[in-house]
């Protein structure tokens, strides 16, 4: 089966010490995704400002997650919510997680979803 060549990156790629009280970030992704470690370096750079986890999800593992997402990633969930895709500018990594943090995120428009418009 093609979609999982190579080795799965799913894990957790760091957690914040109290990680019940902070959000936890998903990143849809797969091996070799310039723009998901992109992503990551922006995430990495606000964490010292808005506390979080951060969890890759390999799109492969899972046939339905990968025909939703294939065309689309990085793909991005707080809380397993949907948030954004393709980038992640340092204001918008400190807004979502912020607004996670006080209870107010809510899932965004615009969850990608290939499988819907192909037959």
């Amino acid at each position: 089966n093609e979609i999982h060549a190579g080795a799965s990156v799913t894990g957790t790629l760091y957690e914040c010490e109290d990680k019940a009280r902070h959000p936890v970030v998903q990143l849809y992704t797969k091996e070799g995704c310039t723009l998901c470690d992109k992503v990551v370096d922006v995430l990495k750079d606000v964490l010292g400002d808005q506390p979080h986890s951060l969890q890759a999800i390999d799109i492969r593992d899972d046939n339905e997650v990968f025909s939703k997402y294939k065309y689309d990633i990085p793909v991005l969930h707080i809380n397993n919510e949907y948030w954004t895709k393709h980038r992640l500018s340092a204001d918008e990594a400190l807004e979502g997680i912020q607004e996670a943090r006080q209870g107010n995120f809510e899932a965004k428009q615009g969850e990608p979803n290939a499988a819907k418009y192909e037959h």
